[in-house]
């Protein structure tokens, strides 16, 4: 990864974290579960993006040193991010189940819509920036990734919002909400399966000194890093 691909990187994790407090506090303000499930979701892309600036400062701070038979520093992380990201689904699941057999509350649709589609915006400018830097590097191919599970995740938010300005079906926030956990949880088990596989190994090859789930580093740019 290149100093151009981590700015990038940088840019999209601060932009993403603040708004995903303005999201949170939206969604507790017009009491919709569903925007603030995807405040989280944000939170996990956010997570995802500091796993890939993580693993890239990793691999050259390794091969830098040549260190050989080291904690999997970066196992490690990705293990513990996906705990993580699995309780929180978990967190989110309940409370939707909770929200859904209680009795309706009144939600306020137009801060909703509103949080919604300005981080539909951002979503998509994430994927313009880190479109290219994709093709080319699996490390940030990761968080792109990500970030297009977390725009499905905003569109269904303003579809709930359309609905439950036009049908009055509050119980809609509730199944919407329960579908991203669904989400968050989908793409943590992938990464814990992978990170707990490499916990097992103690002195990894050079092309597998980035996590699994974010994606490989070019083994050219490795050899090439190494030999300077």
């Amino acid at each position: 990864m290149d100093n151009q691909q981590r700015f990038r990187l940088t840019v999209m994790l601060v932009v993403i974290l603040i708004f995903a407090i303005v999201e949170w506090f939206a969604g507790y303000l017009s009491h919709s579960l569903a925007l603030r499930s995807d405040a989280w979701h944000m939170v996990a892309d956010g997570g995802a993006i500091f796993l890939a600036l993580s693993a890239s400062w990793l691999t050259r701070w390794t091969i830098s040193r040549r260190l050989r038979g080291q904690p999997r520093l970066d196992a490690i992380a990705a293990f513990l991010n996906s705990v993580g990201l699995l309780l929180m689904a978990g967190l989110i699941a309940w409370e939707a189940i909770t929200h859904l057999t209680e009795s309706p509350q009144q939600i306020l649709t137009t801060p909703m819509l509103i949080a919604a589609t300005i981080g539909l915006t951002i979503n998509i400018i994430g994927i313009a920036l880190l479109h290219e830097d994709s093709q080319s590097n699996l490390n940030v191919r990761g968080a792109f990734l990500h970030i297009l599970a977390d725009l499905a995740s905003s569109v269904g938010v303003m579809m709930s919002a359309l609905a439950i300005y036009a049908f009055q079906c509050f119980w809609l926030d509730g199944i919407i909400s329960l579908l991203i956990a669904l989400f968050i949880a989908g793409s943590s088990l992938p990464l814990m399966g992978s990170s707990w596989h490499q916990l097992g190994k103690t002195s990894p090859p050079v092309n597998e000194l980035t996590l699994l789930e974010i994606g490989k580093t070019n083994l050219m740019d490795l050899i090439v890093r190494k030999s300077d």
